[in-house]
């Protein structure tokens, strides 16, 4: 599932060649996304409206149109967004194909439709958002919120780093990782970690979506940013995908577990429980 960093190298993407262009009109596909506004309400809302801005909330992209409306999008699991020339090459499954002025077209594929397409009228705020939590990048994100946040609780910490209605955008991968990089096992209590250890979590939050960001993405299996490229970031990924071989830091083999129905990968040396 395209996490934070793979939603905004889309994001950083599409600003330049998309962002002040005017929709034209959109071609629905034959088959729904699992979230998808009805027919009607796309073709009533976007044609002949100019894209202001493109935010990225947690995993979500918000279109920001001319008089208030507003087009949010979901990827998914499997979920593309790919900027092509007019006309769209056959691409399939199809959903959404958003025709864009200067001869260029924004088509949204997503083999196993998980994805969301919604527009929302002038006024009225994109629900989805209401659950989203903090950016990782945030001001208000700090050691000492992270741990009121936490205080209490007995729930593993790999679940709660990808708690979006804590943290925004934060998924299987970049747990994994942060987790490892933070030197802290992922099944240990949250109530259970100490001021410094929030502080060494945030820190790595943060500088492993940033290299994330830069590579372009991790491509583990569907993702591609608007172009149709894939990510470099899977290349630099110490443990996630890497159980059974050797950890790159002590030599211990990378151990897998399951938690919350996911895998999790880790170093039972490097990440200790507490």
């Amino acid at each position: 599932m395209p996490e934070l960093p793979e939603v905004e190298v889309i994001r950083l993407g599409l600003v330049p060649r998309v962002q002040g262009r005017r929709l034209l009109g959109v071609t629905v596909g034959e088959k729904r996304l699992r979230q998808q506004s009805e027919t009607m309400a796309l073709q009533k809302w976007l044609p002949g409206r100019a894209i202001l801005e493109i935010e990225r909330r947690g995993k979500y992209l918000l279109f920001h149109l001319e008089g208030g409306v507003s087009l949010l999008i979901h990827l998914g699991m499997t979920g593309r967004l790919l900027l092509l020339p007019e006309p769209a090459p056959a691409l399939l499954p199809v959903h959404l194909i958003f025709h864009l002025e200067g001869g260029l077209d924004l088509a949204f594929q997503d083999v196993r439709r998980f994805g969301q397409a919604l527009v929302f009228p002038p006024g009225v705020e994109p629900a989805p958002l209401a659950q989203v939590g903090r950016e990782p990048f945030s001001r208000q994100v700090t050691p000492q919120w992270l741990a009121t946040q936490a205080r209490g609780r007995s729930r593993p910490i790999k679940n709660f780093l990808m708690d979006g209605r804590i943290l925004a955008g934060i998924g299987n991968i970049y747990a994994s990782e942060i987790l490892f990089a933070a030197r802290l096992h992922p099944g240990t209590p949250v109530g259970r970690l100490t001021l410094a250890d929030w502080t060494r979590v945030l820190k790595e939050t943060r500088r492993i979506l940033k290299a994330a960001i830069a590579k372009g993405g991790t491509t583990v299996s569907d993702y591609l940013n608007s172009q149709g490229e894939t990510g470099l970031f899977q290349l630099e990924l110490l443990v996630y995908g890497r159980d059974q071989e050797p950890c790159r830091c002590c030599g211990q083999t990378v151990a897998r577990m399951a938690q919350g129905g996911r895998s999790t990968f880790f170093c039972p040396k490097c990440q200790q429980e507490k």
